[in-house]
């Protein structure tokens, strides 16, 4: 199988039984996992920067160019190829879908600091505006979910339909604290030991069987490309994200994926941010987690193809 980074310095002995400095200290030797087995890029999908004002974004495009569009916006700590390679290659046979690396993830830009979701849909905004794309169909997972939200409410003629996936209007403040001392602290960790979300995402994702072991070694290097400061500005602009007073106010068909096992955003904020849109779709995924993009692409594909058809 395909062995993850142990956690830093522990475990690892140099000469004499000592443990190495941690790379915190830039000493250490780099961190990656190790691969026994072949790997294999899961999508091979070229893409191409594009400028908003100063800044370069990039995006991937597949399908056929006649083909009505569909944005995929990927969530916290991931990439767009990363999170949706095992739904877009099947959607790209009938639509024209665009991808894009937003702000601080994968191979776009790293912002260092404060920014809030509604940047970067403005960014989305203008990605699309640059390709010549009028109107799109958006879905959105987790933090993009919240991106699509901000999306269809700051630029109501460019978004068509709307899907959200495993997605909220709000974290309640009692989780909003508790996720900002998180993100600190992991920050802290980072910055210490060059380690933290990329092996944890990972190897969890490797422990329930979402991501097949010849995949895990590019799935480790798409979200590995993110520094400390912006990983905690990308949390910290999703932990402040609210759409609670303006949700009810979107007016385009919607429909709302609910993993019914979600742990990081259980299933009565997904349910409540459903009731809130008027006559928004639910479709509840009994048993699934988080990660229901890994775990249930048919399932996905099913429904995107009966709503945006």
């Amino acid at each position: 199988g395909v062995v993850l980074p142990r956690g830093g310095a522990a475990g690892r002995r140099g000469a004499g039984g000592l443990r190495p400095p941690p790379r915190g200290w830039g000493l250490g030797p780099p961190s990656r996992p190790r691969s026994r087995p072949p790997q294999e890029h899961p999508w091979r999908l070229e893409g191409r920067t594009v400028f908003v004002g100063d800044q370069e974004f990039l995006v991937r495009e597949a399908g056929p160019a006649d083909a009505p569009p569909v944005v995929l916006i990927h969530g916290l700590g991931g990439s767009s190829l990363g999170e949706w390679y095992r739904v877009g290659p099947r959607l790209s046979e009938r639509r024209r879908v665009i991808l894009v690396d937003h702000r601080s993830h994968g191979l776009s830009p790293l912002a260092t600091d404060r920014y809030e979701v509604e940047d970067v849909a403005d960014e989305i905004a203008a990605i699309l505006d640059r390709l010549g794309v009028g109107s799109a169909d958006v879905v959105g997972y987790s933090m993009g979910g919240a991106i699509a939200q901000a999306l269809a409410a700051r630029h109501p003629g460019l978004v068509r339909r709307l899907v959200l996936i495993a997605t909220f209007a709000a974290f309640p403040h009692r989780r909003r604290r508790l996720l900002s001392v998180g993100a600190l602290l992991t920050r802290a960790w980072e910055r210490l030991t060059g380690l933290g979300t990329p092996e944890v995402r990972t190897g969890y994702l490797l422990r329930v069987g979402a991501v097949e072991p010849r995949h895990a070694r590019w799935l480790w290097q798409e979200t590995h490309r993110r520094n400390p400061d912006a990983g905690y500005e990308a949390t910290m602009a999703t932990v402040r994200f609210d759409s609670l007073d303006w949700v009810g106010r979107l007016d385009l068909p919607t429909l709302v994926v609910v993993p019914t096992r979600d742990m990081l955003v259980p299933a009565e904020w997904q349910l409540e941010l459903a009731s809130r849109i008027p006559g928004a779709k639910t479709v509840q995924v009994e048993g699934a987690h988080h990660e229901v993009v890994w775990t249930h692409p048919d399932l996905i594909l099913s429904e995107l193809d009966s709503f945006l058809a």
